[in-house]
C-alpha cells in the first residue's frame, strides 16, 4: 500500500512540475498530450535501461518487421528522442550531432507511427509529432527547474535556429550581450 501511495505521489509531483513548466515557457499542450510525457518520464524514472537505452538507440528501422514489432520500435526511438534531446542533452553534445537530428528522429518517429495507426491513437502520435519541439520545451524547463544547467549558448543558437524552440530563444535572448545576433533574425522569434 505504501508504495502505491508513493508512486502516486510522485506521479502527483510530476504532472504538477509539467504543468508548471508549461506555464512558465508559455506552452500550451492538450491534456491527452501532457498526460503521454507524464508516463513516459514515469516509465524512463522507474527503468534505468530504458533511460540507458535512450543513450545507444538505434538509429534505423528495419521495414521488414512485422507490424506490432514495427509500431513498438517506432514508439520507442520516438520516445528515445524526447527524453534523450529534451533531458539529457549534454550526452547528444558529447556525441557531436545537433540535438536537432534527435528531433527530427522523434518527429518522423512520431509521424511514421500515426500513418500505422487508426482512431485515436493516429490523431495522438500525429499530435506528438506536431507538438515534438514543444514537449523539448517543457522538458527544458523541468530540468532548469530540478537545478541543471540551461542549454550552453551555441547549442541553444543551433536549436532555435534549426527548429524555432521558445525556450532556445529565451536562452538566448537573455543572453543576448553573450553572442551576437542578427537583429532580423529576432523579429521571427520562434517558430512553435
Amino acid at each position: 500500500m505504501q508504495t502505491t501511495d508513493r508512486h502516486r505521489a510522485m506521479v502527483f509531483q510530476w504532472h504538477q512540475l509539467i504543468q508548471q513548466a508549461c506555464d512558465y515557457a508559455g506552452i500550451t499542450l492538450d491534456d491527452d498530450i501532457q498526460s503521454y510525457l507524464l508516463l513516459t518520464l514515469v516509465r524512463y524514472i522507474h527503468d534505468d535501461q530504458l533511460a540507458e537505452n535512450a543513450i545507444t538507440m538505434p538509429f534505423e528501422i528495419a521495414t521488414d518487421l512485422p507490424r506490432d514489432q514495427r509500431l513498438q520500435t517506432l514508439k520507442s526511438r520516438a520516445e528515445h528522442c524526447l527524453i534523450l534531446a529534451g533531458m539529457f542533452p549534454s550526452h547528444i553534445d558529447r556525441q557531436s550531432l545537433r540535438i536537432s537530428h534527435y528531433i527530427q528522429l522523434g518527429i518522423n518517429s512520431y509521424k511514421e507511427l500515426s500513418q500505422l495507426m487508426f482512431d485515436n491513437d493516429k490523431l495522438i502520435y500525429q499530435q506528438l509529432s506536431k507538438d515534438f519541439v514543444k514537449l523539448i520545451d517543457v522538458l527544458y524547463t523541468v530540468r532548469v527547474f530540478n537545478g541543471s544547467p540551461m542549454l550552453p549558448l551555441i547549442q541553444a543558437m543551433e536549436l532555435w535556429s534549426d527548429t524555432g524552440s521558445k525556450t532556445a530563444f529565451q536562452t538566448l535572448t537573455m543572453n543576448r550581450q553573450s553572442i551576437p545576433l542578427n537583429e532580423a533574425l529576432l523579429d521571427t522569434q520562434y517558430k512553435h
